[in-house]
């Protein structure tokens, strides 16, 4: 997505969108091998993600300004011991899971020319959209919520 790497862990029953790499975590069978290849969603921060190369177009040059996140989680697991209703056996347990993703987006350009520089904002219209409809259905759902309390 933008030119930027985005990493997710891989499940067998979902397909990774275009432009996202997966990650396969199917050999992994402890918490060591685990939190190895959960440490791999931290490749997207290296130099260069966040500024972009300074690409030439005409008598300027653009270089592109982002915002990176990396969100992930892990759990573990364990329980031994003997059965509690019968007191035989023996006990046992194990587990281990997490997941997580790594995604960008740019934010702004940032434009030198013989006029100087300046920033110009990259502004994401369906993140727009999408808050405004947010914000509108809670205004909705506050309004109903208030008219049915004077009742």
């Amino acid at each position: 997505m933008f030119g930027r790497k985005q990493r997710v862990a891989e499940n067998n029953d979902l397909q990774a969108p275009e432009g996202v790499e997966t990650l396969d975590i199917s050999g992994v069978h402890n918490d060591q091998q685990a939190l190895v290849a959960l440490t791999k969603l931290f490749d997207v921060y290296q130099p260069g993600v966040v500024f972009s190369e300074p690409i030439q177009a005409g008598d300027a040059t653009v270089i592109t300004a982002s915002e990176v996140y990396v969100a992930m989680g892990l759990g573990l697991g364990r329980g031994y011991g003997r059965s509690e209703r019968d007191g035989e056996g023996v006990g046992g347990g194990g587990g281990v899971g997490g997941g997580g993703a790594s995604a960008g987006r740019p934010t702004a350009a940032i434009i030198i020319d013989s006029k100087g520089v300046r920033v110009e904002p990259i502004v994401d219209v369906t993140k727009i959209a999408l808050a405004s409809f947010t914000m509108l259905g809670a205004i909705l759902l506050t309004w109903r919520r208030m008219a049915r309390s004077r009742k």
